[in-house]
């Protein structure tokens, strides 16, 4: 246990003293990451998480990244990381250089998806085989002050099944092929994003906005779906049959009620049950919906992520200014481009499984 003496954690806007730190920091976070490659963006990366770790307490976290096949100093980076994470003993799995997934000499479609899959079931493995952890943070190669890490987790003061970031780019929202609104249904990349009015209404405030399925360059999820039974504390999964049964067409089965059923995985679309061609960071929060009645997926605007640092500072603090902030949501709010979706393919071939649209591109 820390010491009853006064101190303070330093992160920008945030600042916490002693016993209200205490207090406030009972969850166990499993923080998740897999990297590639990344040499540009983990210096600012790791920085971010470090001082988000020393703000909810190293005894609190567990950190588990693999890395795999880089021809760039990721892996040194990542050495780094892993020593100052000893510094603040930090429990850890950083595996560097692994090779426990064959990469497929052809990523394209599905060969792509089951590999970061199987790469991100890889990193899940400590959380799978102990258990011990109630939520978990699991990040892409993204920019985000750690203020940020700590308001997703905060997201709705907690209560979620998932919360997502926002990631961006050049045009607007970026992974627009994971992110359906909360009746299913695709979403722009210009702002406001949604298209609904009681999502944009929330977008206005800045509020957590229920979505169907999101990413979005990081979230923070309930680990029980993903724990073997015996390892449950079954502190949010009820013991009660769910009463609306699975499609017939999906992939997964249900056990006698959420509390008994089969740990979920990341996944590759299963397209011989007619399922669409989507990625694995869509089908867990889909999964956590359907098989384990979990709906209480959020989006949370204020949080803001991007794997380009120029679209950071862009989207970030350019256009947080308060002017420039007016200007984006009073004058130009879309210009007429706001409720156009963003569809991989055509977009009169747009259809619908299992109440989502599906991408007609593949």
């Amino acid at each position: 246990m820390r010491s009853s003496t006064r101190y303070e954690i330093p992160i920008r806007g945030l600042k916490v003293t002693g016993k209200e730190f205490m207090l406030r920091y009972i969850e166990k976070i499993y923080i998740a990451a897999a990297f590639y490659n990344n040499h540009i963006v983990l210096p600012y990366w790791t920085k971010s998480m470090l001082s988000t770790i020393s703000y909810l307490g190293p005894e609190n976290v567990f950190v588990s990244i693999v890395e795999s096949h880089s021809s760039d100093n990721t892996p040194e980076l990542l050495r780094e990381f892993d020593a100052s994470l000893a510094k603040m003993h930090v429990p850890r799995r950083i595996l560097i250089q692994d090779t426990a997934i064959e990469k497929p000499e052809d990523l394209s479609f599905d060969n792509r998806i089951e590999f970061l899959a199987a790469v991100r079931n890889r990193v899940m493995e400590p959380l799978v085989d102990y258990g011990g952890y109630d939520k978990v943070l699991f990040s892409n190669d993204v920019y985000i002050e750690p203020e940020s890490i700590v308001e997703l987790i905060e997201t709705a003061g907690g209560e979620y099944d998932f919360a997502c970031a926002m990631d961006f780019n050049h045009y607007g929202a970026y992974d627009a092929w994971v992110l359906r609104d909360r009746l299913g249904h695709l979403t722009s990349t210009i702002w406001p994003y949604f298209i609904d009015k009681p999502s944009i209404d929330l977008m206005r405030q800045d509020a957590p906005v229920p979505a169907f399925t999101c990413w979005n360059g990081m979230v923070v999820f309930n680990a029980e779906p993903l724990l073997p039974i015996h390892l449950r504390p079954n502190r949010t999964l009820s013991s009660d049959p769910l009463s609306t049964p699975l499609p017939r067409t999906h992939p997964l089965e249900r056990g006698p009620s959420p509390a008994l059923t089969p740990a979920l995985r990341f996944r590759k679309s299963d397209r011989g049950t007619g399922e669409c061609f989507e990625s694995e960071s869509f089908n867990l929060p889909y999964d956590f919906r359907r098989v384990f009645g979990l709906d209480r997926v959020l989006v949370n605007p204020r949080v803001v992520t991007s794997y380009d640092f120029r679209f950071y500072v862009w989207f970030k603090w350019v256009l947080s200014h308060r002017l420039v902030r007016w200007w984006v949501r009073d004058v130009y709010d879309g210009w007429g481009m706001e409720r156009r979706k963003m569809v991989v393919g055509p977009e009169d071939q747009v259809w619908v499984w299992d109440g989502g649209d599906c991408h007609p591109w593949w």
